[in-house]
């Protein structure tokens, strides 16, 4: 059944043709004709009947007079994002259109108030690329306003190309330290390869030990930005987009899996629409996406990369939900049986990983060897997308649940006898036969 569109709402909630007509900006007489067509034909009397030639994917009408209207709920998108929004949707008009018709939905009460902008004069960019993967930028991000009952801020990860201006990893982690951003950084070198030139703050989990120490074996010449002058960071540009098309989502998300989705989403259309930095291109190529196409970087040998990862370790996730890892089987997600799970450990802390979800964490303290587990304890949880629809058997709810278990070392291998020999039977005194 097809969707009554803005006009004909505004009929049944008793409007006017003359409000509908100063709403559409077009003729009384029009609106009047059209309303008459659908009272005697019904749906099809709405189809345009019009004979002057036009482009249908270019014209101002009902559908894209509601669609915007639908996006203007977010009073953060200005006329170019919406002009994006609108392409992505296959609703083509100009972000001048656009702003005509944000400015009419602003005088008529029919969205919210939009932020100020206060114009500035751009600055050269120390870390403009001439080419795809020559920088990356890579940097984190608060986001305070969410509704999650735990009151904590979540921070975002992301990982820039600079050239097209494409995410090329991304994760909304509920902690910022080491292992969370290696993990994306990870993500992004196996899907992209590696850059020549990587850019961040001064932050500590970009200058620790280990992520020099992966940079100098990938070839990637680390640089930072000048202290105190955050503009020189592509991805600050980035997250101000971001602000503009998520936060109005992460404000109205009251679970961890609803947090996840709003990002995931924004991911997405952030890479497909159409950016500003691309509006001027002759290539047909607008959108992020578009403009990083096939292009790789550094090639690197996945053996080289669980090599240099290795605070990473990748275990089968069993039927119960768990890893076995150093002797411990810890449990991680149900839903994820089958599939293979990261195992980082950093410090004190022990996290499993699947892509770039946080499943679980729990605190640990190593043998005096370095490499085994003596102690795991304080198990954390996170709510995922991966959960499985079975719910524990209630015995299990009723009983302690040890989520970490210490388990008996693998048995040795038995070595194989050698082809063509048998091995003496004792003799009765306890002496071995010569054969």
């Amino acid at each position: 059944m097809r969707t009554p569109s803005s006009g004909e709402v505004c009929y049944l909630e008793g409007w006017s043709a003359t409000s509908i007509a100063g709403y559409l900006e077009t003729t009384r007489t029009r609106v009047s004709e059209t309303l008459a067509r659908w009272e005697a034909e019904g749906w099809p009397g709405l189809a345009d009947r019009s004979r002057a030639p036009h482009h249908p994917a270019r014209k101002v009408d009902l559908k894209a007079m509601a669609a915007i209207r639908r996006l203007q709920t977010n009073p953060e998108l200005g006329e170019f994002r919406i002009h994006a929004a609108l392409e992505q949707m296959g609703i083509y008009l100009s972000p001048s259109t656009c702003g005509r018709i944000l400015a009419l939905h602003r005088t008529l009460g029919a969205s919210h108030p939009t932020t100020s902008n206060q114009q500035h004069k751009p600055q050269p960019m120390p870390f403009a690329a001439a080419r795809r993967h020559q920088y990356w930028s890579v940097d984190v991000r608060y986001i305070e306003d969410h509704g999650l009952e735990t009151g904590k801020p979540v921070y975002v990860i992301s990982i820039l190309e600079n050239f097209s201006r494409a995410i090329l990893a991304s994760a909304i982690s509920p902690r910022q330290d080491l292992t969370a951003y290696l993990v994306v950084l990870g993500a992004a070198i196996e899907t992209h390869g590696a850059p020549e030139v990587l850019v961040s703050d001064g932050g500590g989990i970009f200058r620790a030990n280990h992520a020099k120490a992966m940079y100098a074996a990938l070839g990637i010449d680390k640089r930072q930005i000048d202290q105190g002058q955050a503009w020189q960071n592509f991805i600050e540009t980035h997250f101000n987009i971001m602000r503009r098309m998520a936060d109005y989502h992460y404000a109205r998300s009251a679970t961890w899996v609803d947090l996840q989705v709003a990002h995931e989403r924004f991911f997405h259309d952030y890479n497909q629409q159409a950016h500003f930095a691309h509006r001027e291109r002759t290539d047909d190529r607008h959108s992020p996406a578009a403009v990083l196409g096939w292009v790789q970087g550094a090639w690197c040998d996945p053996a080289d990369l669980d090599r240099l990862f290795r605070l990473r370790a990748t275990r089968v996730v069993t039927a119960n939900g768990a890893v076995r890892f150093r002797h411990w089987r810890l449990y991680g997600e149900r839903g994820l049986a089958g599939e293979r799970a990261a195992v980082w450990v950093d410090g004190e802390a022990l996290t499993i990983e699947y892509a770039t979800t946080t499943l679980a964490q729990y605190r640990v303290a190593m043998e005096t060897d370095g490499h085994g587990l003596r102690e795991v304890a304080d198990p954390r949880f996170f709510v995922t997308g991966y959960a499985s629809p079975q719910p524990f058997l209630a015995p299990l709810d009723e009983t302690e649940w040890h989520p970490a278990q210490r388990v008996a070392p693998y048995r040795p291998r038995r070595t194989r006898i050698e082809e063509g020999r048998q091995t003496p039977l004792p003799e009765p005194d306890g002496e071995v036969g010569i054969g």
